[in-house]
């Protein structure tokens, strides 16, 4: 199991020098003078060229490829912003917690309402609680995050003074986002585990276990419902990597000064330095969920522990 790990951790490197290649690249060919981003229209002709030889933005694309790479994997620099001149590497440890923060609870909220919904359209299929359940997953793949998230603010804090709007402060700013940034994630899990479950619930030791009296919550529960958790890990991983970058809108809605809305203003500035550290960090953070969902698959079948052990 170690073994795996440590493969694992090694086929890492590869993957984010590739997002570092990729995202160096198309940050390369975007139009705009870093020059005049970091001086502004004002600058003489003169300032603009010392400014774009002290940063070697005259050499060859991939000595600067390799000078960045230099920097950003072997000296750790993650460099300076271009817009505020701020520590990169500052600016994301201090937002960085703020969307884990927001992504954990759009995921437990997920994963409470959505396994649940998921359970009880199985079980009861082609019943009214099946199309019920169905009906409620479509409703939250339709809605769009943005959308829902206006009308909770104008609910809550608006109508009713009972949540705060925006900003960041204790746990009560993160209720209305974690709110309007869940649906997609619970209709996700409620028809994955739907799916999952019918698989399952028509094996042979489903019945065996039901012939020999075991009741019905416990043949659901700790028969059923554990041998149909692979697919549905895999969705709790994928959905939660996509949130680390994904909620930028929430937190722009919101006000929450996380990495996403971090990313989204480098954008729009075109302070690139901030938008391909982000992107690095984001392929990082992104396969190591991956690792973990591995790891969980572990944890949850003995079958596949065994298989890493055979694989030492």
């Amino acid at each position: 199991m170690h073994k795996y790990i440590v493969k694992r951790l090694l086929w890492m490197i590869p993957i984010i020098l590739g997002a570092a290649v990729l995202v160096f690249t198309l940050m390369y060919f975007c139009p705009g003078d870093p020059a005049e981003i970091i001086l502004g229209a004002g600058a003489s002709d003169a300032e603009m060229e010392h400014l774009r030889i002290s940063l070697g933005l005259n050499d060859p694309f991939l000595i600067r490829l390799g000078r960045f790479l230099k920097d950003t994997f072997i000296r750790f620099d993650l460099g300076r912003s271009w817009i505020t001149n701020l520590s990169i590497a500052d600016s994301i440890a201090e937002r960085l917690p703020r969307t884990m923060l927001l992504a954990i609870a759009i995921m437990l909220l997920s994963v409470v309402i959505g396994i649940p919904l998921g359970v009880v359209a199985a079980t009861h299929q082609n019943r009214w609680q099946d199309n019920l359940c169905m009906a409620l997953a479509l409703l939250g793949v339709s809605v769009p995050s943005f959308w829902l998230a206006m009308l909770l603010v104008i609910l809550f804090s608006i109508k009713l003074n009972l949540l705060p709007p925006m900003g960041i402060g204790g746990l009560q700013y993160y209720i209305l986002p974690a709110l309007a940034g869940c649906t997609g994630g619970i209709a996700a899990l409620a028809r994955q585990t739907r799916s999952s479950m019918l698989d399952v619930i028509r094996s042979d030791y489903i019945t065996t276990a039901r012939s020999k009296g075991v009741s019905e919550q416990k043949v659901i529960i700790r028969h059923a419902l554990k041998n149909a958790l692979i697919p549905i890990i895999t969705i709790i991983g994928t959905q939660f990597g996509r949130l680390l970058g994904g909620t930028m809108i929430l937190e722009t809605i919101f006000g929450i000064p996380g990495l996403g809305s971090y990313i989204v203003t480098a954008v729009n500035n075109r302070d690139y330095p901030v938008v391909m550290i982000g992107s690095i960090v984001l392929a990082a953070m992104f396969s190591l969920c991956m690792l973990g969902v591995d790891l969980v698959y572990a944890a949850v079948d003995p079958r596949i522990k065994a298989q890493y052990a055979k694989k030492r």
